[in-house]
């Protein structure tokens, strides 16, 4: 079955540049994973807005001036069968309308990991358990102590935020007081997975707990999406993939495996220089999740149970 993600873009190719000073506007379009296999590629079938894609270069750069600043932005530009040419964000930059200067572009084509378009996410706001109480997730800086249920109090190592339009696929999902757990009501992105736990798992998977992804839940009692204008992503990096509290509920840290297996050379590089004995992720696999993960089809049996 396809899975449709929303994503940021400009209408340009840093191969083939416009004159310096041209205008740029940002541009949301539906993604489609035609193939669910987790992956955007040229192969698949996958596709931008109704067009088949037919090629993708992860690593491309440009330069712009926006909101008065002078600003890179690595990214991907992707090519389409009905012959647009569009660029979109990798590192976690939120489009506004810009100027162009230059680009720089990477001759080598590369499958993009359907996660980068939505990562596991909190939504600003979200109180998360910290020794002694909680925290807001976005007042938590690198050094914090955030309580996790494997391995205790662990050090935050590197947070990222991320302000998109919280509409389509990209809107939240919400989870009402006492769906998962929580004492509040809790907005996550909907790649985010929670921890789920009880006799269905046991039952229909042999696990004690298995994570699931939120958009996966939706549907179950006190599960929808809660669009708005804007949601502002946050997300927590350990030394390794934790489960931590938010708002009560237990769900998964951010996984380092889903940014050093990418093409993103500008964010690999950050997260490399904090991690420098994951350099070789790429060689070695990803480090393993906190708990086994379940695919859409097993997770739509496990919220039904």
């Amino acid at each position: 079955m396809p899975t449709t993600y929303q994503d940021q873009f400009y209408a340009i190719d840093p191969s083939a540049p416009p004159g310096s000073g041209t205008p740029l506007t940002q541009q949301f379009l539906n993604i489609v994973d035609q193939n669910n296999n987790n992956f955007i590629s040229r192969s698949g079938n996958d596709s931008i807005d109704g067009s088949d894609i037919t090629s993708v270069y992860p690593g491309d750069t440009i330069t712009v001036v926006m909101n008065g600043s002078t600003v890179t932005i690595t990214g991907a530009t992707f090519y389409l069968a009905d012959g647009r040419v569009l660029f979109s964000p990798l590192d976690g930059t939120n489009l506004d309308p810009a100027t162009f200067v230059s680009s720089t572009w990477t001759p080598n084509q590369a499958a993009i990991p359907a996660g980068n378009l939505g990562p596991p996410c909190f939504t600003a706001g979200t109180l998360i358990a910290v020794p002694g109480g909680t925290a807001r997730v976005e007042r938590l800086v690198p050094g914090d102590l955030v309580e996790t249920l494997d391995h205790g109090a662990q050090v935050l190592r590197w947070i990222g935020q991320r302000s998109v339009a919280g509409r389509g696929d990209l809107a939240p999902v919400r989870f009402a007081r006492g769906a998962v757990g929580n004492a509040r009501p809790l907005l996550v992105s909907p790649q985010h997975r929670m921890l789920v736990g009880g006799w269905a798992a046991e039952l229909f998977f042999g696990q004690d707990e298995v994570l699931v992804a939120a958009r996966h839940l939706v549907g179950s009692p006190g599960v929808t999406r809660h669009e708005t204008e804007s949601v502002r992503y946050v997300h927590l990096l350990f030394d390794r993939h934790e489960i931590v509290f938010a708002e009560g509920a237990a769900s998964e840290s951010f996984h380092p495996g889903s940014i050093l297996l990418n093409r993103d050379r500008a964010l690999r590089a950050e997260i490399a220089a904090i991690f420098p004995e994951l350099t070789g992720i790429r060689a070695a696999g990803a480090p393993p999740l906190a708990r086994p993960e379940l695919a859409g089809r097993e997770a739509r049996v496990l919220a039904v149970a």
